[in-house]
């Protein structure tokens, strides 16, 4: 992983799992991650082909120049991209693997940024994994991100790591540690972004910021 907001997420994660496959989705304290809450999102599987965003935070709506409303996951993609990303999600809830993307995002007018993602199981209480907890984070810092919209993205290198790889630190103590770090940095939404929603409306949109009970993403390209 190259930006400490996937990296912590991925320690966290770890370990509120401790020895199990994955964590309960309610056992995720989100005032443990805040700092990193803005760039993480949770998905609810439906099938093997949907994975509905049920949250995406607002610093992941403001780098796209939009917001999710319940889209699937899936369905941002096309052709051989939609394929592998929906192979990665099946592995993730099907295997408890954690999967990780390196990907590049591009406006109407040619301008790229490249983006992590990580993707990583939750369990319900009977134990079935149906929810994917995630974090998307721009791995460079443009000025223009936030005021131009993200239409077309692919697949640049994609991952699926076993949990048993991973380091383990007691949760609290990564708690502590995500609390004390830099908050990443929020692109904030143009001012003039309301103005532009009924323009908006007419493209294809990428995600939405859905609340959740409280807790306020080889090349190939995509046509």
């Amino acid at each position: 992983m190259k930006h400490k907001t996937t990296e912590a997420l991925v320690e966290y994660w770890n370990a509120v799992r401790g020895d199990r496959p994955a964590p309960r989705r309610s056992e995720i304290e989100p005032r443990d991650i805040k700092r990193i809450l803005p760039h993480v999102f949770i998905l609810e599987r439906q099938d093997q082909w949907t994975y509905k965003f049920r949250l995406a935070g607002t610093g992941l709506c403001n780098a796209y120049g939009t917001e999710f409303r319940r889209q699937n996951m899936a369905s941002l993609w096309h052709d051989e991209c939609r394929t592998n990303m929906t192979h990665i999600l099946n592995d993730v809830t099907g295997s408890a693997a954690a999967g990780l993307l390196e990907y590049t995002a591009e406006t109407a007018e040619g301008r790229q940024v490249t983006f992590e993602m990580v993707l990583l199981p939750l369990a319900q209480d009977n134990g079935s994994l149906t929810r994917i907890i995630g974090a998307a984070v721009p791995l460079e810092h443009h000025h223009w991100l936030g005021d131009h919209m993200l239409t077309n993205q692919w697949i640049d290198r994609i991952q699926l790591i076993e949990p048993s790889q991973l380091p383990k630190s007691p949760a609290a103590a990564l708690a502590a540690r995500i609390a004390r770090q830099s908050p990443p940095r929020i692109v904030p939404g143009p001012a003039t972004l309301a103005a532009r929603r009924e323009r908006m409306g007419a493209e294809r949109p990428y995600l939405r910021l859905i609340r959740d009970n409280g807790i306020n993403v080889d090349k190939v390209r995509e046509h």
